[in-house]
C-alpha cells in the first residue's frame, strides 16, 4: 500500500489531522493523523498492516499509504469523529462510501451501521436490489422489494431487467407464477399475484430466492378473494347426535 510521494506536495487534512492522534495515514497527498486504537480494535486487516509494513511506520515522515480518495477516507473517519453523535442527515452516497471501505477493510460493525442507514432511504425496488447485490448485503432485506415487483402489474422494463440480471428476473417470474397458483387455490376467480397478502408472498419469495425459512404467519384475507377456511365444528343437536354411542 506504499506509494511514491514528494513530501513537499503533501498537506495535512484540515479536519482529521488531530494533535493527539498516534498514527498517520496518507491518501491522495493528504495526511490524516488519527487514533490507531479504532483500527486495531475493529479490523484484523489493519492489525496485520501495522506490523507488516516495512517502508512506513505511521509517522509524519513515513505515513501509512492508503489507496483511496482522501475525501472518501474522510467520510469513513466521520463515523468515529462525528461531533454530534448523530448519523442522520448524511446523503446516501456517503453511506455507500462507508460500506465499501468497511467491507474492504473488514470493519463489520461499521458495515452493519451503514446497512441500517441505507435501509432508511427511499429507493425503487430495482435500485435497492441492484445496490444490495453489489455490496453483498443480506438478501432477506430485499424481501419487501421483491414483493413490490411481484405485485406490479408488469415485469421490470428491459433497462431494469438488465440491471437486475437474468437470474433475478427468472426468479421474480417464478415467484409471480407461484403467487398466481396460490391465489387460485385460495378460491380467487380472477387471480393475480397482487391479491396475496405480503406475508404469504414473503414465504414464496424466500423459497424462490433460497433464503431459508422465515417466520411463518397465517395469511389474512385482503378482501379481494376469499381464503379457504377450516370446517366449522358441529354445534347443537347435531353435535350431540354425533357423539352418541361412542362413550360408555
Amino acid at each position: 500500500m506504499t506509494i511514491e510521494r514528494d513530501m513537499k506536495q503533501i498537506t495535512k487534512h484540515h479536519q482529521y489531522y488531530l494533535r493527539d492522534g498516534n498514527v498517520v495515514f496518507v491518501a491522495e497527498k493528504q495526511l490524516f493523523r488519527v487514533h490507531r486504537h479504532f483500527f486495531e480494535r475493529e479490523s484484523e486487516f489493519f492489525s496485520r498492516y501495522f506490523t507488516a509494513s516495512e517502508e512506513a511506520d505511521g509517522t509524519d515522515d513515513k505515513p501509512l499509504a492508503l489507496d483511496v480518495k482522501s475525501e472518501d477516507f474522510a467520510k469513513f473517519l466521520w463515523v468515529w469523529y462525528n461531533p454530534r453523535y448523530r448519523y442522520g442527515g448524511q446523503p446516501k452516497e456517503t453511506w455507500l462510501v462507508i460500506i465499501t471501505l468497511a467491507t474492504r477493510w473488514g470493519f463489520d460493525s461499521m458495515r452493519e451501521l451503514a446497512i441500517r442507514q441505507l435501509e432508511r432511504y427511499p429507493m425503487s425496488p430495482v435500485d435497492r436490489i441492484a445496490l444490495y447485490k453489489e455490496h453483498h448485503i443480506d438478501k432477506k432485506l430485499l424481501i419487501p422489494s421483491y414483493i413490490d415487483l411481484c405485485k406490479s402489474p408488469t415485469l421490470p422494463s428491459p433497462a431494469d431487467a438488465q440491471r437486475l440480471q437474468l437470474e433475478t428476473i427468472l426468479r421474480i417470474a417464478d415467484a409471480r407464477e407461484r403467487a398466481l397458483l396460490r391465489a387460485a387455490e385460495n378460491g380467487c376467480v380472477s387471480p393475480t399475484s397482487s391479491v396475496l397478502e405480503n406475508d404469504e408472498l414473503a414465504m414464496i419469495i424466500s423459497e424462490v430466492f433460497e433464503m431459508g425459512i422465515i417466520s411463518e404467519q397465517q395469511p389474512s384475507s385482503n378482501g379481494t378473494c376469499p381464503t379457504i377456511q377450516p370446517p366449522i365444528p358441529p354445534t347443537g343437536k347435531h353435535a350431540k347426535d354425533k357423539g352418541k354411542g361412542k362413550s360408555k
